[in-house]
């Protein structure tokens, strides 16, 4: 009767402990430290869908899109941002002709601390290294006896950095919508060309270029609004 009790008393205990180690021997699900989250500006649909009749702020942001990693802990993460301005246009009234090419490329990297205001709002604040580059080409030709074609260049490249904060307003637990200001500053140099060409004179010109040294600080206002979504 003693071993029977004995037995069932072993049997249970190992029942037991084995129940206990079950989690960890399924694996208890990993706890997920950092939250991702990608962004687009809205700004150009809203133009299409608005009329402000030009009394906006005018939106010199240039990234539009954007991409954020932060620790759920801390909330320190990093941020990356990038724009790309690709246009080509044309026009020709049968005297003049006019054509430009742009290609804009905007690049920034930074550290952010986020912080949750209520379980709607959150804000961010921390600095960022910007790189910019505008390459811009012109070309117009006036149709005459004489025809003439002028070729205007305009490649602005340049660098540095600033400070940033934003703030977001969470529509769902995954998509939120905010803005951001900055104050960069950057330095760099411009390159311009301007060659004139006539078609049927002996008397050319040879191509005007400047090369110039630049510095500004760039403050972009919170007027440009962001789409994001969090996973």
């Amino acid at each position: 009767m003693k071993k029977t009790i004995l037995a069932s008393i072993l049997f249970s205990t190992w029942g037991l402990t084995a129940t206990a180690q079950t989690p960890d021997l399924l694996g208890a699900p990993k706890e997920k430290k950092y939250e991702h989250v990608i962004g687009v500006q809205l700004n150009s649909l809203i133009r299409q869908v608005f009329n402000f009749n030009g009394s906006a702020a005018s939106n010199t942001n240039p990234y539009l899109l954007t991409y954020n990693m932060n620790s759920i802990k801390t909330g320190w993460g990093f941020r990356l941002g990038a724009g790309f301005v690709s246009n080509t246009s044309s026009n020709d009234d049968g005297v003049n002709t006019r054509t430009s090419k742009i290609n804009d490329l905007h690049i920034r990297l930074g550290a952010e601390k986020a912080f949750k205001l209520t379980d709607k709002w959150s804000t961010g604040i921390g600095l960022d290294v910007v790189i910019n580059n505008n390459d811009d080409h012109t070309t117009a030709i006036t149709h005459s006896f004489d025809t003439v074609t002028t070729n205007t260049s305009d490649i602005i490249s340049s660098y540095g950095g600033g400070a940033m904060a934003w703030i977001k307003y969470s529509i769902t637990k995954n998509i939120a919508i905010g803005t951001e200001a900055s104050m960069y500053y950057v330095t760099g140099n411009e390159k311009q060309s301007v060659e004139t060409i006539f078609a049927h004179s002996s008397n050319q010109q040879p191509a005007v270029k400047t090369d110039n040294k630049l510095s500004q600080g760039n403050l972009n206002v919170p007027v440009a609004f962001y789409l994001s979504v969090k996973f």
